[in-house]
């Protein structure tokens, strides 16, 4: 009997921490495993700050409008959006979107210049409060958080 091995995702850099639920973590990881890793995929993060923290307790997945191909993902399904409305509704304001997460077909990711490019659009359009970016590869999952149109890498677990 094998038993699911828990792994608790947590980056830490310039002061600011990210957390990552296990529930979280395990749902990245199903994604970089044989047959979903086949093509990439991605979705977004809810979660809610914590001063400078980050603490993320849910995620979306690949839904039928999305696009994956093997080396891109396109988030264009409107339930990430309703999932998100819902939970933030939920939860009296409290959980927020907080970022977005995608795989790529490689071990140890490292992002892209498109990959980056639409990171910076993303903070353009969330000015307030820092975004969460993870890439997770097919053996370590990266994090840059963005904040005030800047983005710092928080390194890589795995």
């Amino acid at each position: 009997m094998s038993r699911l091995r828990r792994k608790r995702m947590i980056f830490l850099a310039k002061g600011r921490l990210v957390t990552l639920a296990d529930a979280v973590a395990q749902e990245l990881a199903r994604f970089a495993a044989p047959p979903e890793s086949d093509r990439e995929a991605g979705g977004i993060l809810l979660g809610r700050y914590r001063g400078p923290h980050v603490e993320v307790l849910k995620c979306t997945t690949p839904m039928p409008e999305d696009r994956r191909t093997r080396f891109g993902f396109v988030r264009q399904d409107k339930g990430h959006q309703e999932i998100a409305s819902r939970e933030w509704f939920e939860s009296g304001g409290a959980v927020n979107f907080v970022g977005e997460w995608h795989t790529h077909p490689e071990r140890h990711p490292t992002p892209s210049w498109v990959d980056r490019r639409s990171w910076r659009k993303q903070l353009r359009r969330h000015k307030s409060d820092p975004l969460v970016f993870i890439i997770v590869g097919t053996a370590a999952t990266y994090c840059e958080i963005g904040s005030d149109g800047h983005l710092v890498a928080m390194g890589k677990i795995g």
